[in-house]
C-alpha cells in the first residue's frame, strides 16, 4: 500500500518512537489554534494498525496519556475528544498469546475509551483519511502502523529462497535454501523444520538468541567433522503490558495479569541494560512517570520538516 507506506508512522525502533512523539506534540500544538470542530478533531483522532503487543501497548498508553496528561496541558481540549481506533484484521488482539491474554487486553483497552475495530485492516490512508476494509473511513493526522513488515530484500538469492512476508527461506540449521554457506538468523528468516511451528517461528528476540546460539555450535561442531543440530525454539513465554498498572504474562506453564505482571515487564526490560548506573536511572525515571503521571519531557527536538 504506496499510500500507507508513505504516510504512516512506523514503529520499529528508537527512531520511530521520537518520530511518533514529535508528530503528535505538533499535532496537538495544532490543535490549539483550530476553532473548528471537526478540523480540531481530525488532528485529535488516532488511528493505530496492528492488534499485536506493539499496537496493544501503543494504544493503551496513549489512551492513559489522553487521560491523565493531555487535558491537563491542553485545557482547550476539555469539551473535544481525543479518540484512539486500534485497527486489526484478525478477529482477537494479541493473537500469538493465550486466550486469557487477549481477552485482558480486550477489556482493559475498553475501558480506557479505545475503539477497537476487529476483523477489519486498513486498505489506503491518503489525504489523512483513512480507508477501512468494511467501506468506513476515518479522519485522522495520524496512523501509527504497527502491524506486519515486508522483510528487507537480499539481492543475489534465487526467488525460491523468499518466502511469505518476503522472509528468507531457511532449513532446520538456518541455511538458505537454494544457496550454499548463506545463513539467515531471527525476524529476517522463515523456518518450518520446527515441528512446533509447521508455520514459522514468532518473531521475538528469544528466537534469534537461541538461533544464533545454536549456530554458532553447529559452526564449531562441522570444523572437526560432527553433525550439526537441527533448531528447536525453546519458548520462555511472551508478555505485553496494557495500561499502567495493567500487563499480560504468558508463561509455558501458566498465565497471570494485573500489577504483578506490569512489574515483571519492567524488570525483564531492566535487565538487559549494561551498568547498574543505567538500570537505576531508567527505573528511577519510569516510576516517576507512572505515579506521577508526568513524564516532564515533552520537547519536540526535530525541526516541523521532518514532521512532513
Amino acid at each position: 500500500m504506496a499510500n500507507v507506506e508513505k504516510n504512516a508512522l512506523p514503529m520499529k525502533n528508537i527512531d520511530d518512537a521520537l518520530q511518533i512523539r514529535n508528530h503528535l506534540l505538533i499535532q496537538l500544538e495544532k490543535a490549539t489554534r483550530i476553532h473548528d470542530v471537526s478540523q480540531r478533531q481530525k488532528l485529535l483522532n488516532i488511528v493505530i494498525a496492528g492488534g499485536g503487543p506493539t499496537g496493544v501497548e501503543v494504544s493503551g498508553m496513549l489512551a492513559e496519556m489522553s487521560k491523565k496528561i493531555v487535558y491537563k496541558d491542553y485545557p482547550e481540549f476539555k469539551e473535544h475528544q481525543l479518540d484512539i481506533y486500534l485497527i486489526d484484521a484478525a478477529d482477537k488482539l494479541l493473537g500469538s498469546m493465550s486466550q486469557k491474554s487477549q481477552k485482558e487486553a480486550l477489556t482493559t483497552l475498553g475501558k480506557l475509551g479505545v475503539n477497537i475495530k476487529l476483523g477489519i485492516s486498513v486498505k489506503d490512508y491518503d489525504n489523512g483519511i483513512v480507508s477501512l476494509s468494511d467501506g468506513t473511513t476515518i479522519e485522522t493526522a495520524t496512523l501509527i502502523w504497527a502491524s506486519g513488515v515486508m522483510g528487507r530484500k537480499a539481492p543475489g538469492l534465487p526467488a525460491e529462497s523468499i518466502g511469505r512476508g518476503r522472509r528468507v527461506m531457511v532449513d532446520g540449521f538456518n541455511k538458505v535454501i537454494g544457496v550454499e554457506g548463506i545463513y539467515a538468523l531471527g525476524d529476517l528468516c522463515y523456518q518450518t523444520a520446527d515441528t512446533n511451528y509447521p508455520n514459522g517461528h514468532p518473531q521475538l528476540a528469544q528466537v534469534a538468541i537461541q538461533q544464533g546460539l545454536l549456530l554458532a555450535s553447529n559452526i564449531l561442531k562441522t570444523q572437526v567433522g560432527k553433525p550439526m543440530k537441527s533448531f528447536s525454539y525453546k519458548d520462555k513465554g511472551s508478555m505485553a503490558i496494557i495500561a499502567k498498572f495493567k500487563a499480560v504474562v504468558d508463561l509455558p506453564k501458566g498465565f497471570f495479569k494485573g500489577f504483578l505482571a506490569w512489574l515483571t515487564w519492567l524488570f525483564i526490560h531492566i535487565i538487559p541494560l549494561v551498568g547498574f548506573g543505567n538500570k537505576a536511572k531508567v527505573l528511577y525515571n519510569w516510576f516517576w512517570s507512572f505515579f506521577t503521571n508526568d513524564p516532564t519531557l515533552r520537547l519536540i527536538i526535530r525541526p516541523e520538516e521532518d514532521d512532513k
